[in-house]
């Protein structure tokens, strides 16, 4: 969803549980002064004991409104972003979690599809294409396009590769959800979000060693 001015901020903050802002060109400092801002370290990352020190807040028994934000949050290393995901999974109703970040592609898109997305209506750049393998993109197209009787031949496809199998499945996926979020953005139609959910379960599920074809068939059904 798209933003006339970061204003906006903080009144939508207060209403989502966990909101990402795109903001290329702010000063994150000034942005919800009054909550608890991580930023990146000495090294310019956000890491995992940074994210294990928010914990008790986010466990406690808060009966007020508490905004956690994250500035630079396309900086946080894996195991922070995984750690995060965790906390993700107990919320406390007044805890608010806000990320704020120069290129939200950057952030997993496993993390994208749990929050509200927000951007500044001049830095979305939808006409940008793709980055990455053109074989890649080609398959994740496929896949968003393809019927439920081509999706076992489809799956059968995308997981053949002598080398990494996994590998590219993942690669597939997660082209496939950043595909349905530019989508999204270019067209306000709500449809391109109904298979992210899916998406990002299917992600997680072959990070952890699923079985590719069946969770490549599972998420498009």
């Amino acid at each position: 969803m798209q933003l006339d001015n970061a204003d906006q901020i903080p009144a939508i903050s207060h209403r989502a549980g966990f909101a990402i802002f795109e903001l290329p060109d702010a000063d994150f400092s000034t942005i919800l002064t009054n909550s608890l801002h991580i930023k990146p370290n000495e090294k310019n990352i956000i890491n995992i004991e940074q994210i294990r020190e928010i914990m008790p807040l986010v466990q406690g028994r808060q009966s007020s409104d508490f905004t956690i934000v994250i500035e630079n949050a396309e900086l946080m290393n894996e195991a922070a972003a995984n750690a995060f995901l965790k906390a993700l999974e107990e919320p406390n109703d007044f805890v608010h979690f806000v990320f704020l970040t120069r290129s939200s592609s950057s952030i997993l898109p496993t993390i994208k599809s749990r929050a509200h997305n927000y951007y500044v209506a001049s830095s979305v750049k939808l006409a940008d294409p793709l980055q990455g393998d053109a074989k890649i993109i080609d398959l994740a197209k496929r896949y968003i396009a393809c019927t439920p009787a081509g999706l076992p031949k489809l799956a059968a496809e995308i997981a053949k590769d002598k080398d990494d199998a996994r590998a590219k499945s993942i690669a597939v996926v997660e082209t496939a959800i950043n595909i349905l979020y530019k989508s999204y953005f270019a067209t306000g139609n709500a449809r391109f979000l109904d298979r992210l959910q899916a998406l990002s379960d299917c992600s997680e599920a072959l990070h952890s060693g699923g079985n590719i074809k069946l969770q490549l068939v599972a998420a498009m059904i």
